[in-house]
């Protein structure tokens, strides 16, 4: 090999080599930049809504907002579309989005993981409509979260479920009830 063509061919290799190291510099830095996305979003807050019948009611559905995250959220603040009227006490004191609305009216400080507020969206048998919950918090991280959960309240309105027939009999009262503390203590250790 003559000394034009090996210098030739070591110009080379080093552009391949340089190359190769800048490739494998991004790859390493997306790589880092991946790990610190995902070590986020397992270790972030997550609040949603959703609706709840309210056990041995007729008819009660509450919302629950819950974190369901690994970490605490601060500065949370919710709102509703549609938005309610700029002045809550010309709402009726029966009329349950009053009650709502002012749980919401100013910012939640602090969030703990496994929290969970709980208000009655519905009693007895009044109308509801669907409607979005807008949340927005921040986790421990300074990072800004926004979540829209729009609620549809058909298909809790619409669930069934079987209850037990009445008896005269005192021995299928008791088996009732004891089927009854039955499903309350599988319904505890879920």
């Amino acid at each position: 090999m003559t000394p034009e063509v090996a210098t030739t061919v070591s110009a080379i290799a080093a552009s391949i080599s340089a190359a190769l190291t800048i490739v494998t510099a991004v790859v390493a830095v997306q790589t880092l930049r991946a790990a610190r996305e995902d070590s986020r979003a397992r270790s972030r807050p997550v609040i949603v809504a959703s609706l709840q019948r309210e056990l041995l009611t007729q008819g009660t559905i509450n919302l629950l907002l819950r974190n369901f995250g690994a970490s605490v959220a601060t500065h949370v603040t919710v709102s509703f579309d549609p938005r309610p009227p700029t002045d809550l006490d010309s709402l009726p004191d029966g009329d349950m989005r009053k009650w709502l609305f002012q749980t919401y009216e100013k910012p939640v400080h602090t969030w703990p993981p496994g929290w969970e507020l709980s208000n009655v969206v519905r009693a007895g048998h009044d109308d509801i409509e669907p409607f979005a919950v807008l949340i927005e918090y921040f986790g421990p991280d300074g990072t800004r979260y926004s979540e829209r959960i729009d609620i549809d309240p058909i298909p809790v309105l619409k669930h069934t479920t079987a209850t037990p027939t009445k008896a005269d009999d005192p021995i299928k009262i008791g088996q009732q009830a004891v089927s009854a503390l039955q499903a309350l203590v599988r319904a505890i250790h879920r």
